[in-house]
């Protein structure tokens, strides 16, 4: 993972995601968030998407896009409303939090801490 920080858009996994979701829109973030729920351990790409796409529901519902990066406002505008999905991204936050790949990759670095509390903001914005 190409990681410059914890938060959910400081990786190029990430920002790679955020990419596919302008091209293909709101089809992409209703299946990340779904990905938790079948499979039982959560690989790092697919919990990376899942913090991506938690993000940008949580920017639409709020209407607060200080987290995400520079210029992805423009094509958030066109995803709709998404706040039918906020429910469900809390809980797929809470799992990626809990028992993924990428919980366990953050566990074994200094920064561990720092992590599981910017997921908890992300977390609070949802509930």
């Amino acid at each position: 993972m190409g990681a410059w920080g914890v938060g959910s858009f400081e990786n190029d996994g990430a920002l790679d995601y955020l990419a596919s979701v302008e091209e293909l829109g709101t089809s992409l973030i209703a299946g990340s968030l779904g990905q938790p729920f079948v499979e039982h351990d959560l690989e790092m790409d697919d919990a990376i998407e899942v913090l991506v796409a938690a993000e940008i529901v949580a920017a639409i519902a709020t209407g607060k896009l200080d987290r995400l990066p520079e210029g992805a406002d423009t094509f958030l505008k066109s995803l709709g409303d998404l706040s039918g999905l906020k429910a469900q991204a809390h809980a797929a936050v809470t799992i990626v939090r809990d028992s993924s790949e990428l919980s366990e990759v953050w566990a074994e670095t200094d920064h561990h801490q720092q992590w599981l509390d910017d997921v908890n903001v992300l977390l609070s914005r949802l509930s």
